[in-house]
């Protein structure tokens, strides 16, 4: 983590093709990569949300301190080992292939499965297509759900429960932009434009209604810009960027120490 975490930074900083993100119209459809430009604003603090086999979510507040600041056992590792207990999936490429053919709804329960298509759905004030629990059709005697769509549910729930754990940390850190990261999330659009939509929908969930009145403060505020996830063009290369960064500067405190 000391290598990769700070390290990340000297490329965004630098080259300013490296970070994206996608818009919430396009995010339906698929992922639109939007070139990020970070010129011009106060780059630190922000959030890195580091997504492997668990995930781990650390304030950066410069390119030398960092700290640890949440994560959830939540990640690629929970998403693979249930793709291969419940379906036929062996890898993960195999498992994201299925997924991309799925339907998740088929597996999710939704908002307008409990409380109706009316407008009001019982004071709550919630989309419709709002996952109300997930896994929850498999209750029902409803006809199986094929493979594909167990593997894209299984995307859905964990990339929607990092979308909402990365909110509720950069809120209460005082943070909105969030740059995700890791294994799980390297050439998965699905992954990200879940996480994107998520995002930039869940100010307006979490506002309405009596509830959202009480705890307006403490959550964030009406007109507020939804927290940004950006994502890195080349991800894959960071790890070994900032392994590379720290040797060098281990050999120079030790010829330091030598002399």
């Amino acid at each position: 983590v000391e290598a990769a975490a700070p390290r990340r930074s000297v490329p965004l900083r630098t080259h300013d093709k490296e970070p994206r993100t996608s818009s919430e119209r396009a995010a339906a459809r698929g992922v639109v990569r939007v070139q990020r430009d970070l010129s011009g604003i106060n780059f630190f603090p922000f959030l890195l949300c580091n997504v492997g086999t668990g995930c781990s979510i650390l304030k950066v507040t410069s390119e030398s301190q960092f700290e640890r600041v949440s994560g959830t056992a939540l990640g690629g590792g929970t998403f693979l080992g249930l793709c291969r207990r419940l379906t036929k999936a062996a890898s993960f490429k195999e498992a994201m292939d299925m997924a991309e053919d799925g339907d998740a709804r088929k597996v999710d329960m939704l908002v307008r499965d409990i409380y109706g298509e009316g407008e009001d759905r019982a004071g709550l004030q919630l989309p419709g297509d709002l996952t109300a629990s997930f896994f929850a059709r498999a209750l029902s005697a409803e006809p199986k759900a094929s493979d594909a769509d167990l593997c894209k549910a299984l995307v859905v729930m964990i990339s929607q429960n990092l979308a909402q754990i990365a909110h509720l940390n950069a809120q209460v850190h005082g943070l909105r932009r969030v740059f995700f990261t890791g294994n799980f999330l390297r050439g998965n659009d699905l992954a990200m434009r879940t996480i994107v939509y998520t995002l930039q929908r869940m100010p307006r969930v979490v506002v309405h209604g009596e509830l959202g009145r009480r705890k307006r403060d403490l959550l964030l505020p009406v007109g507020a810009e939804p927290t940004e996830a950006v994502f890195f063009r080349h991800e894959g290369y960071f790890g070994a960027i900032g392994a590379y960064l720290e040797q060098c500067r281990n050999c120079a405190s030790a010829a330091e120490r030598g002399r």
